[in-house]
C-alpha cells in the first residue's frame, strides 16, 4: 500500500500514543546462532512499544526481524541464544517483568496472558486433524485450567465473531476454511487471554491483496476496541507506511532508522530506507522508475567493520567502512527521530555538505527507543 493512502487521523493518533506509558521495553538485545562461525543474527537491539500504538519493524529478509521477535518472546530455539541485552513487559497495573527472568512456570502464565504472537506462516500453524474449537479450548486448558467447559465453549463462539466468522465454524477443521478465515482464526487464538502485546510476524503473508486489506482492517477494528498494542514485522515498508505509527527499519541485525510513520515516506534519513522505498511503486503518485538496491546483505557470521550497508551504498564516504555509525537523533526530521548514518554525524559529514549543528551542539548518541516526551519508561 502506499504511504499516500493513509488516513488522515494518523498524525493525532501517533501523537497520542507517544504519550501512552511504555508497555515494553526492548533494550541491547543480540542473539546469535551457535556454529563453526556462529551468525550474530541480532546486534544490540532496542525500541519501546507504548501503550495501544503500532511499531512496525522492516527490513529485508535474514536481517534478523523475526529472530527478534522470538528473543522478545524467549521463543528462541537451539542453536539460536539470546547472548545479550533485556526485555521488560510493564502491565497495565504499572507492575514490570523481567520476560528473561521468568522461570518455567512464571513464563508459562505470561505468554498469551501478557503477551502473544502471530507466526509467520500463521495460516499453516493450524492443527489439521483437530477441529478449530478443539485448538482453542486447548489454550484455555493450557492458561486457564479452572474455567469449566461451557465457559470456554462460550469463549470460543464469542471469539471466532469477534473476527467475523460464523461462531458454528468452532466445528470445523481448518482444511474446510479459506485462508483468510485461518489467518482470522490464529488472530483470534493471539487474543484468546486478552494480552496487552500481541507480536505479528508477517500475518498478511501468502494472502491476495483484497483478504490482506480485510485482515489489516480487522487488526485495526481488534487494536482499537481492544486497545492491545502491536509489533508489526514485514519486508513490505509501504505496508508499514499506513498502519503504523512509528517504524524501525532494520539492516543486518541493527536499527538503522526509528521514525514517526506519518513522515518517513516523504523524509528518509538512512540511504537504506530510501533505497527500500525506491523499490515500491507509488499507487496515487506520479510514475516513476523503480529501482532495486544493488548488491547483497553482508555475511553475519562476520565481524562487520564499520557501516554493514557502505557496498551498497551510493552516498559512501571515508569513514563508512571502517567506523561503525551511531544512531542518533536527527536534528532536521520532526519528532523523535534516529538514524545510524555518518551523513547525519556532524563527526563524519561528507565533504562538501553545510548542514549547520543542531542547537545545542552535536547530538548525543541515543538508543534505537527514542523515548517520547511525556512517556513512562
Amino acid at each position: 500500500m502506499s504511504a499516500a493512502a493513509t488516513d488522515t487521523t494518523g498524525s493525532a493518533d501517533s501523537a497520542a500514543s507517544r504519550t501512552a506509558p511504555v508497555v515494553l521495553r526492548a533494550d541491547d538485545v543480540s542473539v546469535e546462532y551457535d556454529g563453526e562461525r556462529p551468525t550474530r543474527a541480532v546486534r544490540g537491539v532496542s525500541f519501546r512499544l507504548h501503550r495501544g500504538e503500532v511499531l512496525g519493524i522492516a527490513g529485508e529478509s535474514g536481517c534478523g526481524k523475526s529472530t527478534l521477535a522470538y528473543a522478545i518472546t524467549r521463543m528462541l530455539r537451539a542453536p539460536a541464544r539470546m547472548t545479550g541485552g533485556g526485555v521488560v513487559f510493564r502491565g497495565s497495573d504499572g507492575v514490570e517483568t523481567d520476560i528473561a527472568a521468568l522461570d518455567d512456570a512464571g513464563l508459562r502464565e505470561f505468554r498469551w496472558n501478557r503477551l502473544s504472537m502471530v507466526f509467520q506462516s500463521a495460516m499453516n500453524a493450524l492443527n489439521p486433524v483437530t477441529t478449530v474449537g478443539r485448538q482453542f479450548d486447548d489454550i484455555f486448558r493450557a492458561h486457564l485450567p479452572g474455567a469449566p467447559k461451557e465457559e470456554r465453549a462460550r469463549r470460543t463462539r464469542e471469539l471466532l465473531e469477534m473476527v467475523g466468522i460464523d461462531a458454528d465454524r468452532a466445528g470445523s477443521y481448518p482444511h474446510e476454511l479459506s485462508g483468510g478465515m485461518r489467518q482470522r482464526v490464529v488472530i483470534a487464538m493471539a487474543l484468546a487471554l486478552e494480552p496487552g502485546v500481541v507480536i505479528m510476524d508477517e500475518p498478511t503473508t501468502a494472502l491476495d491483496v483484497v483478504v490482506q486489506r480485510e485482515i489489516l482492517d480487522e487488526i485495526e477494528r481488534l487494536r482499537e476496541q481492544l486497545g492491545f498494542s502491536v509489533v508489526f514485522i514485514t519486508h513490505d515498508l509501504n505496508l508499514l507506511l499506513e498502519i503504523s505509527d512509528r517504524l524501525a527499519v532494520m539492516y543486518a541485525g541493527r536499527i538503522v532508522e526509528y521514525a514517526p510513520a506519518e513522515h518517513l515516506g516523504g523524509a528518509a534519513a538512512h540511504p537504506y530506507t530510501q533505497g527500500l522505498l525506491r523499490s515500491f511503486p507509488d499507487l496515487t503518485g506520479e510514475r516513476r522508475e523503480l529501482r532495486g538496491i544493488p548488491g547483497s546483505p553482508p555475511d553475519l557470521r562476520e565481524d562487520l567493520t564499520g557501516c554493514a550497508f557502505a557496498d551498497r551504498c551510493p552516498d559512501a564516504f571515508e569513514p563508512c567502512r571502517s567506523v561503525q555509525p551511531r544512531l542518533l537523533a536527527v536534528p532536521d526530521r520532526p519528532g523523535q527521530w534516529t538514524a545510524a548514518c555518518h551523513l547525519h554525524d556532524p563527526a563524519f559529514r561528507a565533504p562538501g555538505t553545510s548542514e549547520p549543528d543542531p542547537p545545542g551542539g552535536r547530538p548525543e548518541a541515543v538508543d534505537g527507543s527514542a523515548p517520547s516526551e511525556g512517556s513512562t519508561t
